[in-house]
């Protein structure tokens, strides 16, 4: 039981950081009383493109775990493009990180920048499955509709934020 639920936590990667940024917001805005738009934007940020972005750095650049997820890409393993994917999720992650002590037009860069990129490779993700057919789990699977889902969330927590919300 315990393994089937790591697996598909690993499976659903992104979808874990979505839930716990979900969690995280809700009990700031219902225990400190925080405006749940600022709430939602400032956790999206530390935990969908911060933490997220770090652990895939991480989990993209080290083997045996790289290899793994270039499979589950349907990539070669040590495929170069993962030390690529690597490098920009994890600058990406640090600024996501910095987001929790740096705020204002910072948080615009950042939910800019990141979902310039994620929503890119979401688009990445669409056009090798209908090239090449790529239905492989880290391709096809949840991270591709995360990829395209989470940077429309904090596009539009940007804008209601910037208009005062």
């Amino acid at each position: 039981m315990f393994k089937a639920l790591l697996k598909m936590m690993a499976e659903n990667f992104s979808v874990v950081f979505v839930l716990v940024a979900i969690i995280y917001a809700t009990v700031n805005v219902l225990v400190y009383d925080i405006k749940a738009v600022e709430a939602f934007l400032a956790s999206f940020l530390f935990w969908c493109v911060g933490c997220q972005g770090i652990g895939a750095c991480v989990l993209h650049w080290y083997r045996p775990t790289a290899d793994k997820i270039a499979e589950g890409i349907g990539w070669a393993p040590g495929s170069p493009f993962q030390k690529e994917v690597a490098a920009a999720a994890g600058g990406f992650g640090i600024l996501g990180i910095l987001s929790s002590w740096i705020g204002g037009d910072f948080w615009t860069a950042t939910a800019i920048g990141a979902s310039f990129m994620y929503f890119l490779m979401g688009i990445g993700h669409v056009l090798d499955i209908v090239k090449t057919k790529n239905t492989y789990i880290y391709n096809a699977g949840s991270v591709l509709y995360t990829d395209l889902l989470v940077p429309v969330v904090l596009i539009a927590l940007l804008i209601l934020w910037k208009m005062g919300y």
